[in-house]
């Protein structure tokens, strides 16, 4: 399993995770509701997004891809 280690602080970020790879977290508000997308660079993980339910320190999600499934897990850190 990955974590994902994010900030809480409902900003956009550049994010790591605990097998070296990064990317970035975008956060957004559509139709009144929050958006955390979540895209990796060099195609390290599948990118996803959550909304504001799912997003919490602790959550374990599958990523359904093609070849494989990918289990992950969001860490918030300070």
């Amino acid at each position: 399993m990955t974590i994902i280690y994010v900030h809480d602080n409902n900003q956009s970020q550049n994010i790591t995770c605990s097998d070296g790879s990064q990317g970035v977290l975008r956060v957004s508000k559509l139709n009144n509701a929050m958006r955390y997308s979540f895209k990796f660079y060099s195609h390290a993980h599948l990118g996803f997004w959550l909304d504001k339910h799912q997003f919490y320190d602790g959550k374990s999600l599958i990523v359904k891809g093609i070849l494989e499934d990918e289990r992950l897990e969001i860490k918030f850190v300070n």
